[in-house]
């Protein structure tokens, strides 16, 4: 899904306004940028191209299970739908063993991506 997680991410927050389908693409790479870094910390980290690709894929299935789970739409969530499904996927994606500063980068990067939403 991401051959670069971090790019894709720097050109969107550069953006002034994102649809609501690029925010939640953004969310799902903040956190396979937050796993990148667990699973870094961990030393469990396989190539990092294959783990990126596999890991997107997993993580995008486990997003459309978590939107279907609450009755939205994958493509076209509501924000505060989509705010929903970033929090179950913090459940999902065992938050508590993130450090401080990956919680901190994810949830600082989701507000920032939140914040560029424009429902016109």
């Amino acid at each position: 899904m991401f051959r670069n997680p971090e790019q894709f991410l720097q050109e969107k927050l550069t953006k002034k306004y994102l649809s609501i389908n690029t925010i939640r693409d953004g969310v799902i790479a903040a956190l396979l940028i937050a796993l990148q870094s667990r699973e870094t910390r961990k030393n469990k980290l396989p190539p990092k191209e294959q783990w990126t690709n596999d890991k997107g894929r997993e993580i995008r299935t486990r997003a459309s299970e978590a939107f279907a789970s609450v009755g939205a739409p994958f493509e076209y969530p509501s924000l505060p739908q989509l705010q929903s499904v970033t929090e179950a996927l913090k459940t999902i994606y065992f938050w508590t063993d993130f450090s401080e500063k990956e919680k901190e980068t994810f949830n600082t990067t989701c507000q920032s991506l939140y914040s560029k939403f424009d429902d016109d």
